[in-house]
């Protein structure tokens, strides 16, 4: 175990009253199966500037094969990793500015849904960060 971060980003996609939300694949390591803004992890090859939004455009691209724009900070939470490591997992306000989502991975995203603020709130085993993160982004987009 180490003494510092990973750093993860991940996408508060709003389109017409809904959040883009991803069911983990069974696959990843942490929170399989729950519901999940997409995105993923910082790497050293991201840019020098902006990284944070670089990286997180990077992966949307990986992930859900369109290109977002990043327009601002919802709110961050740290966890611990199965694997012991500690992380910081930020999330970002984003809107698509091209293409429409797929799922690229079925073992990153089995399931890809358009959700209301309500709807997410209320899914069964929603877990609470997702929860924490939808009430913030929601507060954001009603100033």
């Amino acid at each position: 175990m180490t003494n510092h971060f990973a750093v993860n980003v991940e996408a508060a996609i709003y389109r017409d009253g809904r959040w883009l939300v991803g069911v983990r694949g069974k696959g990843e390591s942490e929170a399989p199966g729950l519901l999940s803004f997409v995105g993923g992890t910082v790497e050293h090859t991201d840019p020098l500037v902006d990284t944070l939004e670089s990286a997180l455009v990077r992966e949307i691209e990986e992930e859900l094969g369109v290109r977002v724009a990043v327009n601002g900070f919802v709110n961050d939470t740290t966890f611990v990793s199965k694997k012991g490591n500690h992380v910081i997992n930020i999330v970002f306000l984003c809107t698509i500015v091209e293409g429409e989502p797929r799922i690229v991975d079925v073992n990153e995203n089995e399931e890809l849904l358009w959700l209301t603020s309500e709807e997410i709130l209320s899914y069964p085993n929603v877990p609470p960060w997702l929860s924490e993160s939808v009430k913030k982004a929601e507060g954001i987009l009603k100033g």
